[in-house]
């Protein structure tokens, strides 16, 4: 029986194949595949033949089995952070919390010059348990983070003014260059945000236009241009916020248009590019809309993150928030209650604790919730390992890493590709469905 197991992982592992990246297709799947080798004399049950090649879902699922509820909570949280250099705050935040990543922004002291903040993510990831996402609004016009480094770079609304995918995609690309030169990953672009409201407060100069099908194929041509550079991009602001007549960075707005009214207009974008296979990461925003749910903002509403995004348009990436800070949520929930809002909701990642208190806290009140039985265990298990499924794909965590992270805990031996790595437990549940899986 054991025997007919281990053939039928292998043939399964094997008939996947591997993929490549395309020049432009904005796909980015692994080519290197992990293969391990049975040594004399050891046990079948805690070997993958040497046939087996465990996908990266299968990876990150054996991490997730091995890591503490602390340091899965960790990989569900993107922190800012004051200052350009590794301080003691960081120290903790990364080797004690283990987060999942850092956000850059220059209003944090975290931008002086390019040396500093290469220098600056190579420390941090060098501390890390398991590697960061480093990311940024490195978008253009109003808002660039960056801009103390790149200088000025074009406004979502003139690449949109160009016309010209190829415009949009070779600004994609060129802003992935400069970013993996400077170490972070992960953009938060393109702005898929449909202009019906042109005097939006919160959107100066930055969606490419009114036109559905215009944003559409400016955000597919951007996102591509980012993907083929290495860097994970994400659609923002779900569902919507082009109509709003209120920022959201002070106040929460309000949208009162029936799901139909936002099919034909604001959804567009996010069906298509889902459909089509491209998008790694979304970003819900901070709106009110009584028709999708009368009480929770978007971005801590079931109905919306789950619901919508996940089951009408079968989005199967990575869910995540809008910083949490905002006025939109703040002026109502403690950061503590959004966080367990949000994450009730569907949110995989949180953007939001700034420094190490609001980190802490934040992690605690996510803890209390799992362990009284508010958030599920197979959420929390569910959503790190999306996390770590992209963190493979894109190559931020190593496969050699991926194997180190699979050895049994408090093993200090770190397996290689000629030693098997930990799998008593990880075979018997590895091509369970989530609901099946140990806790």
């Amino acid at each position: 029986m054991l025997v007919l197991l281990f053939f039928l992982l292998s043939s399964n592992a094997c008939s996947a194949g591997t993929g490549t990246s395309s020049p432009g297709s904005g796909q980015i799947t692994p080519t290197a595949r992990v293969t391990e080798r049975v040594r004399p004399g050891q046990a079948l049950p805690t070997v993958v033949p040497s046939t087996a090649t465990p996908t990266l879902d299968e990876l990150a699922r054996g991490i997730v089995r091995n890591l503490t509820l602390d340091q899965k909570l960790g990989q569900m949280i993107i922190v800012e952070f004051y200052g350009a250099t590794y301080n003691a705050d960081l120290q903790q935040m990364i080797e004690k919390s283990q987060i999942s990543g850092v956000l850059v922004e220059n209003n944090n002291g975290n931008v002086e010059s390019s040396t500093q903040l290469t220098t600056l993510n190579t420390t941090l990831q060098a501390h890390a348990h398991i590697p960061l996402f480093i990311s940024t609004d490195f978008e253009g016009g109003y808002v660039n983070e960056l801009r103390r480094i790149t200088g000025e770079r074009p406004s979502e609304a003139a690449i949109g003014a160009s016309g010209s995918t190829q415009y949009a995609y070779d600004q994609g690309l060129a802003a992935a260059h400069t970013l993996t030169a400077l170490g972070l990953n992960v953009n938060f672009m393109p702005i898929v945000d449909v202009l019906t409201n042109p005097n939006n407060p919160g959107l100066p100069q930055r969606t490419f236009g009114s036109d559905p099908t215009l944003v559409t194929n400016m955000g597919r041509a951007y996102l591509k241009g980012l993907t083929d550079g290495g860097v994970i991009g994400c659609l923002k602001h779900f569902p919507g916020l082009g109509a709003a007549s209120v920022d959201p960075h002070r106040s929460l707005p309000t949208d009162n248009r029936s799901l139909s009214q936002l099919a034909s207009i604001d959804l567009v974008p996010y069906r298509t590019l889902i459909n089509e296979g491209i998008v790694p990461m979304v970003m819900t925003t901070h709106i009110l809309n009584p028709q999708l749910d009368p009480r929770l903002p978007t971005s801590l509403s079931p109905a919306v993150v789950t619901d919508l995004l996940r089951n009408r348009l079968h989005f199967e990436g990575v869910t995540i928030s809008d910083t949490l800070w905002m006025g939109g949520i703040s002026n109502t929930y403690s950061l503590a209650q959004a966080a367990v809002l949000a994450v009730k909701a569907g949110e995989d990642l949180l953007l939001g604790p700034r420094g190490l208190s609001e980190t802490r806290s934040t992690l605690a009140a996510l803890k209390q919730a799992v362990l009284t039985g508010e958030l599920p265990a197979s959420q929390i298990n569910a959503a790190v390992e999306r996390i770590l499924t992209l963190k493979l794909r894109y190559g931020i965590l190593s496969q050699t890493r991926a194997l180190q992270l699979l050895a049994p805990p408090g093993n200090d031996q770190a397996p290689t590709a000629r030693a098997p790595f930990y799998a008593g437990e990880v075979i018997a549940d590895l091509r369970r469905p989530l609901w099946q899986r140990a806790a």
